[in-house]
């Protein structure tokens, strides 16, 4: 389907000819972001594709954004060839919805390394650069010149992480955090990003050089960070040996006098640790989950079938997951940082890992299944986790966990085709498609 003939010499009946029906049928065999092209051609057809209210693509919900599972195997970069559907074909799977296929052509020869809203940071050979997942504007980012890193040696792998000799270790690139997306207004040069690596932080401004976020520790003791967000001017990295959690003031041009807030818990179990932005961007939440819910063959339980978009769905006894905010400037200035549990999200639930934290808006759904089952996976008041680093070679693990289980409650886990996973391959994210992008960023014409 060549959809730019639909948004040619307006007036000249092109779109008056089309019916609501005829536009479900066009939309219904487009993927996500020609759909949104399509909605931008004239303000007729936005209305037409909008009023589907979301039965087709799910506007503006969060879902996982991943490899087709054909296509699982991650074949070494020198071996990928243009013919590779997965190379440039996505799927967008939608948590209780049928899947639907996402274009991404910039994505040729390229991996993600994270996502906020409508961008991508993504790497290839040459370097890191961020694409705009609808309009494909491609932003080059700078260099991280080897010796920022304070390390003897670098080299590129596999041309999306740095891998970095230390001693007796590497150091490795977890992710590129987008804490602040490049807009129009800003010339696309006010973005801010977070190279986030295991041993080393960086932070970035549009128009600027890497600036390495220092923690004044000796080499044996630095922190071995997990996550890391933007809040407010401050940068934030936490530690995932004990949930430590570190802050930088951007505005500082040294960056090298980080302040420490303590782990809301201190006991011995092992806890997987995020970082988010409250609702309101106010305040800093660090969520933490126990990390370990038996994934040896012996303990993974059946296979739920979920028709509805060809996920596997697991029932685990349920996860202790717990979720803190504060906020730090506040507390920094009053002489001590205090945690408080927050024991409900209302109608909003957590989507983390790879991406910018999206805190989702979930009011029209419910926070439990009426019978008790695994359905409707998209819920309200739930903490949703996924992976950490841009690549995974460890069984699936992406989990829903409700902040208020009732008694018994099993934990949700999303099942990915266990094919490939003896390879290390590109990490499943969360992403919100977004028809409004039509409005704001594509160029609407008005007929």
């Amino acid at each position: 389907m060549d959809y730019s003939r639909l948004c040619r010499g307006g007036g000249d009946g092109h779109l008056e000819a089309l019916t609501g029906d005829n536009i479900d049928l066009i939309a219904a065999h487009l993927d996500v972001t020609y759909t949104v092209r399509l909605a931008a051609c004239s303000r007729e057809l936005y209305d037409m594709i909008s009023k589907d209210e979301g039965k087709m693509h799910h506007w503006d919900e969060p879902c996982l954004l991943m490899p087709p599972p054909a296509y699982w195997f991650d074949e070494h970069w020198d071996v990928a060839r243009a013919s590779r559907l997965h190379d440039t074909v996505y799927d967008l799977v939608p948590l209780d919805h049928p899947r639907r296929s996402v274009a991404l052509p910039f994505m040729h020869d390229r991996k993600w390394l994270g996502a906020n809203g409508d961008w991508i940071a993504a790497a290839d050979h040459h370097g890191w650069c961020l694409v705009n997942v609808y309009t494909e504007r491609h932003i080059p980012l700078p260099s991280l010149p080897a010796m920022k890193i304070c390390y003897t040696s670098v080299s590129y792998q596999s041309a999306v992480a740095y891998d970095v000799s230390w001693g007796p270790g590497v150091v490795n690139l977890l992710k590129i955090v987008i804490c602040q997306v490049p807009t129009k207004s800003g010339r696309y040069a006010d973005y801010k990003l977070i190279a986030l690596f295991d041993k080393r932080i960086f932070y970035l401004e549009g128009g600027g050089d890497w600036r390495l976020l220092k923690a004044l520790t000796p080499a044996s003791d630095y922190p071995k960070y997990c996550d890391a967000i933007e809040l407010g001017g401050h940068v934030f990295a936490v530690d995932k040996t004990d949930g430590s959690t570190y802050f930088w003031d951007t505005a500082n041009e040294n960056l090298m006098l980080p302040f420490v807030i303590p782990p809301p818990v201190v006991d011995d179990q092992q806890y997987a640790w995020f970082l988010a932005p409250s609702a309101d961007g106010k305040r800093l939440m660090i969520i933490l989950t126990v990390n370990n819910i038996g994934i040896a063959n012996a303990e993974v339980p059946p296979d739920i079938p979920y028709a509805a978009n060809g996920l596997q769905l697991w029932q685990y006894p349920p996860v202790a997951t717990y979720v803190f905010e504060q906020d730090p400037l506040s507390t920094a200035r009053a002489g001590g940082f205090l945690w408080r549990q927050v024991n409900s999200l209302g109608d909003h639930s957590l989507f983390l890992g790879l991406n910018y934290p999206i805190i989702a808006n979930l009011k029209k759904c419910e926070s439990k299944a009426p019978d008790g089952t695994l359905v409707p996976f998209m819920r309200k008041n739930c903490v949703y986790t996924a992976y950490r680093k841009i690549l995974h070679n460890q069984y699936p693990k992406i989990l829903r966990c409700n902040l208020q289980p009732d008694e018994g409650e099993t934990v949700g886990v999303i099942s990915l085709p266990r094919d490939g996973w003896d390879n290390v391959r590109q990490a499943a994210m969360w992403f919100k498609p977004a028809l409004n992008i039509a409005r704001s960023v594509l160029p609407l014409k008005k007929h």
